[in-house]
């Protein structure tokens, strides 16, 4: 018989991951999506879209501890539960219904980068980002881990660029699992270290506003880490005016006598701003989402 499981997925990644279920012949008895995800388009990624296409059951529920979704998911009798992309933590009532087990794809190299926005805060504390296939339990991204993979940083990269190469990344790892799963036979785990665990709560990074007191290399990095259009880019304060920031930008000298904060125009149109040290150089910003060249903002 085909593993029977329920499948919590959100964007390319957990559309790619529910296509390659079905093909591989797993009984997908049903899809829990996110909140932000319950209407079919065709414009962007959806789980929601790919499942309701495919005939398969949509749970009504938003809240995976729902009392009613956990009544129907005991009822479906899953052998595993799956979650790619999934953006609530699942408790113990919902992890103990799946008979051999519930797993997740994390977009970091766990024990490290724990929680969210892991993409960002591979590139704020330049290091390494990689995913991780791991068990469920009560813990936030503490499960024993089944596979892990490493993705080193490019020295222009950007959240959108890093959360590409995850996916590309994501879709190999996800394959290499079918195996054991069509199977019902997890292979060896390795527990997590705690001592080499980093954790970030559900919050964006420092807000998203640039610290200027911040040394030039790590606000470059931070610039870095905010783009991903259309989402919102490093919010900063430039001239008196509320402005975006968006790669690429660069680093600089100090700026004699400035504070940080304050900028200078250069010969060519750029400005460079004081940081805590060195400075960095920004050639265009986004003012009330129109992209502006930063001489408009500071002439």
């Amino acid at each position: 018989m085909s593993p029977r499981l329920i499948y919590m997925g959100f964007g390319e990644i957990g559309r790619f991951c529910l296509a390659e279920l079905l093909a591989a012949g797993f009984d997908v008895v049903g899809v829990f999506c996110r909140v932000s995800d319950r209407v079919v388009r065709d414009d962007a990624p959806s789980v929601y879209t790919a499942a309701r296409r495919a005939g398969l059951h949509l749970f009504a529920a938003t809240d995976p501890s729902d009392p009613a979704f956990l009544e129907e998911a005991r009822g479906l009798a899953p052998d595993l539960l799956l979650s790619v992309q999934y953006d609530r933590i699942l408790k113990p009532p919902l992890l103990a219904i799946p008979k051999h087990g519930s797993y997740n794809l994390h977009f970091g190299p766990l024990p490290r980068l724990r929680g969210c926005f892991p993409t960002k805060w591979a590139i704020l504390d330049d290091e390494s980002a990689g995913l991780a296939f791991h068990c469920i339990d009560p813990g936030i991204d503490t499960g024993d881990v089944i596979a892990r993979a490493l993705v080193p940083l490019a020295p222009d990269e950007t959240d959108q660029t890093l959360y590409g190469k995850l996916v590309e990344a994501g879709k190999a790892l996800f394959v290499e699992q079918l195996g054991w799963m069509r199977a019902l036979d997890a292979p060896p785990t390795l527990p997590q270290n705690p001592a080499e665990a980093s954790y970030h709560p559900k919050k964006v990074p420092y807000d998203g506003v640039i610290d200027w007191n911040r040394d030039a290399a790590w606000v470059e990095r931070f610039v870095r880490a905010f783009t991903f259009p259309p989402h919102p880019a490093a919010k900063a304060t430039l001239g008196g005016r509320e402005v975006q920031l968006r790669a690429p930008v660069e680093t600089g000298p100090d700026l004699p006598g400035r504070s940080p904060g304050e900028a200078a125009l250069r010969a060519d149109g750029s400005a460079a701003v004081q940081c805590g040290r060195g400075s960095l150089i920004v050639r265009q910003v986004l003012l009330d989402r129109q992209e502006r060249p930063v001489a408009e903002i500071l002439g």
